[in-house]
């Protein structure tokens, strides 16, 4: 039996970084008060990959591209709505696929601006939402609003229908009112992650123990978010 462990740090926002056995994974970086991703650090992680989903100053700061003076082995996958250019930076698009021989990625389309993404690593999969999710407000939205951003949100997740998808980071935005949660337990119902980990909640760490509290009838298992860097130990096993 074969045991992977994926170490997961949250930074902000959207933004984990997750560390693995010979690979280092961030997602939308956009602030780090945990003092994780220091120049150091980020020259002795093995294989580091930097993924942003879309431009939004929430998911994106350019300071990012700053890290590769410190690791010359650091790559970074970008929507392409990211005008960004560079011999390490490799754009997709919805649907792309790319096959970077320790680590392959496939992006899923957003009901926002940019993709989300399937990260396949050390036997794990990895996928970070973005802004993809049912973005609507029952309490100011009409009836056929809601309905129409529902079929947009369906849309956009049948085609990840049938993946295995181990560790999946999706928001969870209070903001949204009474249905803050709706994008994520739909997302459960179809995709049936085995970890599900809010995010885009802004500071509002109450609705991600809110969230886990309410889901815990539901077979993925939810995680929720305190305080930023908060570290998660995800551990799975093969034969």
């Amino acid at each position: 039996m074969r045991t992977i462990t994926a170490n997961i740090n949250y930074l902000y926002n959207s933004g984990f970084a997750l560390e693995l056995s010979n690979h280092f994974l961030v997602f939308d970086y956009f602030i780090d008060s945990t003092n994780l991703l220091t120049p150091a650090s980020i020259a002795t992680h093995p294989h580091p990959l930097v993924l942003v989903s879309h431009g939004h100053h929430d998911h994106y700061n350019p300071a990012i591209l700053e890290w590769q003076q410190y690791n010359s082995s650091l790559r970074y996958i970008f929507s392409s709505d990211i005008a960004a250019e560079g011999s390490s930076i490799h754009s997709m698009s919805s649907h792309d696929t790319l096959d970077l021989g320790d680590v392959y990625v496939r992006a899923y389309g957003s009901t926002d601006l940019g993709v989300s993404f399937l990260v396949r690593a050390e036997g794990l999969n990895i996928f970070h939402a973005g802004d993809l999710n049912w973005w609507h407000w029952r309490e100011e939205s009409t009836e056929n609003e809601i309905e129409n951003a529902e079929r947009a949100f369906l849309r956009e997740i049948e085609p990840l229908r049938g993946e295995r998808i181990d560790i999946a980071f999706f928001p969870v935005d209070p903001r949204l009112g009474q249905d803050y949660d709706a994008g994520a337990r739909k997302f459960i119902e179809l995709i049936k992650p085995g970890l599900l980990i809010p995010m885009h909640f802004g500071d509002n760490f109450a609705a991600t123990k809110a969230f886990a509290a309410t889901a815990s009838s539901l077979q993925t298992s939810i995680c929720a978010i305190t305080h930023r860097g908060q570290s998660i130990v995800y551990t799975k096993r093969e034969d």
